[in-house]
């Protein structure tokens, strides 16, 4: 929905109360003190039927049509069944935002038979107004004395955003944060969420100055595309961290229909959060304990951690807890260690973690960090302290303070105990420095920053739509078609081996037998020991064995060398297949040569899909002697090899790869490649629906599929992430010098091209594209400017080959960011310095152009400074409306590429027009 109107919920400047009452128990009454006591300073107006001329003070009248003023936000308190009727009058007399608190609507029941919150949606949407619930706390603004919940105490302002679900985890948050002194920009729940959901929240929460991160209580999430879209560009600017509840099927609010090969929803979740950049915790407790060093740390430099206490006993519980976490410990310099050894008593251990004995000052302390301070192998450090008789806990406190100031250090703390070390923490507290109870939860706060800064990494990479293996999939696509015509919903378990080897995954050599005489026959030929598969129907769809029972039949024979064997195993499958899948119609036999393989680590990858979440890629075990669903790891498409070899690391079989494997760099790519292959096919076919090969071996040549299943549906959707574009290539021939030039969309693979690009541009060209000189471009500018979410952003290129024949270089770049609503978008554009006179720069922003138009973008703007002639001239022969903004001392371009349909869109672009 986007965040049209949402400024009046934020900040509204008027609020109409309907339902409030001065009784004890009433819930309009309970929100009306709460507005009250916060001193909210806009217009306060209360709804009720009764003939109250005030409720607690403030007016009342009693109907809607009576307000006598349009208020910006509507708060609904009204039984059940009157809320459907009460939404549709204040979306006619031009409210735009309202809060419904009422609750138990998912139960009640309109006439028509559908749930009551159902009805209020529709009223919504007919009328116009943005609803907030049914079933909400409701909403806080503290810095702008806004409570409008029924929320036993108000929050801190701060600059921390928390959307919820459930309005009694929100109270128990409030009270958490208030005890510690956490404060909050905004405090709301969604409720049942029938129009503003998650996304919508996420967009606006991601312009706010005023926020600095973001906490979100999730219990299932509708709209998985939006979602994506919405977190993944919040979690790029600011800390993103959520808790999800709902992890196993006996907590699941709702049945949840599992994709095949699945038994449980929880991982869907982790590999969504994982990929949208977000960091996941396990509580409340976690969440903000993870705020407090993802706000008060630096970026990490290095993931590892030095460990530095009183005594044994605290550094061994912190090491235990950080080997648990899958974290490691620094190591010290030989430098480090003879400096630390000066200073502690001959018996210290001369390594990490860092004993300084229980008698340890305030000044061994300070000198102990400065030292570590000097180890470049050093960059984060959690010093503990235990009670002592010996020395004053606020004292050591404010040596570590000092000692920290000026240096590159993270540094986190654990002062133990309590009643002795409140006044340290507090020291801490106003120094910034992260500080916590006990060894266990600081070192899981610090491995949250690391995992944070790790899903950072991930969502930087964006992946191409495309493989190495530039196949022919038009073959492929017409065989699932003409599949689906014939209404089969699988391919034969040939034709599935087709596919793979359209996109150069090598399969087993496989000769497919009508009976055993056929078998028999093949046998003959070369008189080798063979493999012999009985195929039937329901063995053709993917995930089958996990879903029938494995190990409860007999599917392949190995290793047969003469015709009685054959005949008896062949029979003998006959008999497995009649007792177990009577149903499932006889599709001959598969028979392979045995020695086409080795055996070893067996692994079992695949597509499967959700409902919500579309296709995911697959990655576990194979082999019945190993829990498969268990290891089984989940990846959202599409995949590089960045992202899948991080899918593979997640997994059992990849620990057994690295220590069984004679090649293990070799066979750790073959996986990954083929990974993102399956990605690729999943996004090329989307009418395939599962996918599994099983199991993926290795030989001397690499991977290589033993067994295919592919099952299809003319429903599948595609991935909620959108892949490369890559049919908005296009090839354009300069007109002065001839030169063949693609313009394409942006990989993140340019950054290369990309860095050179501005690094050999003029002084002068600098300073037009950015408003100012810049000497340098780090890596990680360019990465920004190439890794870009496609639903939000796109970014032309104009690429070539290189005169000395070594890649391609870029020549110029366009690039657009468009507003959440898709109302307007901001365009940037630069041309090589060598490319003017070529019409380059007019080509990308005609491309640029059509492709915002043809999205539905209203309009275009940009900024270009008033000596920049060149762009100025370009501006004016694309049709831009060219004027000078004397405040900020620039032009202001904007052009019309679609014409507003609803009132709403055409109030935004006039309120927010330059």
């Amino acid at each position: 929905m986007g965040t049209r109107y949402l400024e009046s919920l934020f900040n509204p400047t008027s609020i109409v109360v309907v339902g409030a009452s001065e009784r004890a128990d009433s819930l309009g009454g309970m929100v009306l003190r709460n507005l009250m006591s916060g001193e909210f300073p806009g217009r306060l107006l209360v709804v009720n039927q009764n003939d109250y001329n005030d409720v607690h003070g403030v007016p009342c009248v009693r109907k809607v049509s009576r307000m006598g003023f349009v208020p910006d936000l509507a708060i609904v308190c009204t039984p059940p069944d009157t809320v459907p009727k009460m939404i549709r009058r204040l979306g006619e007399e031009g409210v735009r935002t309202a809060i419904v608190m009422t609750g138990g609507m998912s139960r009640a029941h309109s006439k028509t038979g559908q749930p009551l919150m159902y009805s209020v949606r529709d009223a919504a949407r007919e009328t116009g107004i943005r609803i907030l619930g049914p079933n909400t706390i409701g909403l806080m603004v503290p810095a702008r004395s806004l409570n409008a919940t029924y929320a036993h105490m108000g929050a801190l302002p701060g600059k921390v955003a928390f959307i919820g679900q459930s309005g009694t985890i929100a109270s128990s948050v409030i009270d958490w944060a208030f005890a510690r002194g956490v404060g909050f920009s905004y405090f709301l729940t969604l409720g049942d969420g029938m129009d503003i959901d998650h996304d919508d929240l996420i967009d606006y929460l991601a312009q706010d100055s005023k926020t600095r991160a973001i906490l979100l209580h999730i219990e299932n999430i509708p709209n998985a595309r939006r979602f994506m879209s919405a977190v993944r560009a919040a979690s790029r600017t600011k800390p993103v961290i959520a808790v999800k509840s709902g992890r196993v099927p006996e907590s699941e609010w709702f049945p949840y229909d599992l994709p095949a090969g699945l038994h449980r929803s929880d991982p869907i979740f982790d590999a969504v959060l994982q990929r949208a950049g977000v960091l996941r915790v396990d509580g409340l407790g976690q969440m903000f304990d993870a705020l407090e060093t993802l706000t008060r740390m630096r970026p990490l430099r290095q993931e590892s951690l030095v460990v530095m206490a009183n005594g044994v006993g605290p550094g061994v519980l912190a090491v235990d807890r950080l080997a648990h976490s899958g974290g490691k410990l620094a190591n010290l310099s030989q430098k480090t260690v003879d400096e630390l050894a000066e200073l502690l008593p001959d018996f210290w251990t001369r390594r990490n973690p860092i004993d300084l004995n229980y008698d340890a000052s305030p000044e061994l302390y300070a000198k102990a960090i400065k030292i570590l301070a000097r180890d470049p192998e050093v960059a984060n450090i959690l010093v503990l302290y235990a009670p002592s008789l010996t020395e004053d806990s606020l004292q050591i406190a404010d040596a570590v303070v000092q000692a920290v100031k000026g240096t590159r250090l993270n540094v986190l703390t654990c002062w133990l105990g309590q009643s002795t070390v409140l006044d340290a923490r507090e020291e801490f507290y106003r120094a910034g420095i992260p500080s916590f109870f006990a060894p266990e939860k600081a070192v899981k706060a610090f491995m949250q920053h690391v995992n944070h800064q790790r899903v950072q990494r991930l969502l930087a990479e964006t992946p191409e739509s495309f493989t190495d293996h530039f196949a022919d999939h038009t073959r492929s696509r017409k065989m699932v078609l003409r599949a689906l015509r014939a209404k089969r919903m699988m391919l034969s378990n040939k034709e599935a081996r087709e596919v793979l080897r359209d996109y150069g995954i090598r399969t087993i050599d496989t000769v497919y037998c009508d009976d055993v005489e056929e078998v028999i026959e093949t046998f003959s030929v070369e008189r080798r020991p063979v493999d012999v598969t009985l195929v039937h129907e329901q063995s053709c769809h993917p995930f089958m064995e996990q879903s029938t029972g494995r190990g409860r039949y007999k599917s392949t024979i190995q290793g047969l060398s003469n015709e009685p064997a054959i005949i008896d195993s062949c029979k003998q499958l006959m008999d497995e297949y009649q007792r177990h899948f009577p149903d499932s119609g006889f599709l001959g036999f598969a028979v392979q040569r045995s020695s086409q393989h080795v055996g070893g680590v067996e692994f079992s990858v695949g597509i499967t899909r959700d409902a919500n979440f579309g296709p995911l890629v697959v990655c576990g075990a194979s082999g019945a002697q190993i829990n498969v669903i268990t290891d089984r790891q989940i990846a959202l498409p599409p995949l590089n090899m960045v992202l899948a070899r991080e899918l593979l690391r997640r997994t059992y079989m990849y620990k057994l790869l690295q220590e069984y494997s004679f090649h293990p760099e070799e066979d750790i790519r073959a996986v990954s490649e083929t990974l993102v292959t399956l990605s690729q096919i999943v996004i090329d076919i989307p009418e395939i629906k599962g996918l599994e090969i099983s199991p993926l071996l290795f030989n001397n040549q690499g991977a290589i599929a033993v067994d295919v299943a592919i099952d299809l549906s003319e429903q599948a959707g595609r991935p909620i992430i959108q892949p490369y574009p890559r049919e908005l290539e296009e090839w354009i021939l300069l007109p002065k010098s001839g030169r063949r030039v693609i313009i394409r969309p942006v990989l993140a693979e340019d950054e290369p091209a990309h860095r050179v690009f501005h690094q050999l541009q003029s002084p002068e060209s600098i300073r037009y594209r950015f408003f100012q000189y810049r000497k340098h471009f780090s890596r990680e500018d360019v990465a920004q400017m190439v890794q870009i979410d496609y639903d939000r952003e796109m970014v032309f290129i104009a690429n070539a080959p290189r005169e000395d024949g070594k890649g391609e270089e870029t020549l110029g770049t366009v690039r657009v960011w468009t507003d959440a609503d898709n109302l307007r978008c901001e365009f940037a554009v630069m041309v090589h310095d060598n490319m003017k006179g070529e019409g380059l720069g007019l080509a990308l922003m005609q491309k640029m152009i059509d492709y915002c138009r043809s999205r539905g973008t209203m309009e275009m703007v940009g900024n270009v400074l008033p000596d920049n002639r060149p762009m100025l001239t370009l501006a004016e022969q694309l049709g831009f409306e060219v004027t000078y903004n004397r405040d900020e001392e620039i032009m202001d371009l904007r052009m019309v590429l679609n014409e507003p349909e609803k009132d709403w869109q055409r109030e935004r672009l006039r309120t927010t027009s330059h």
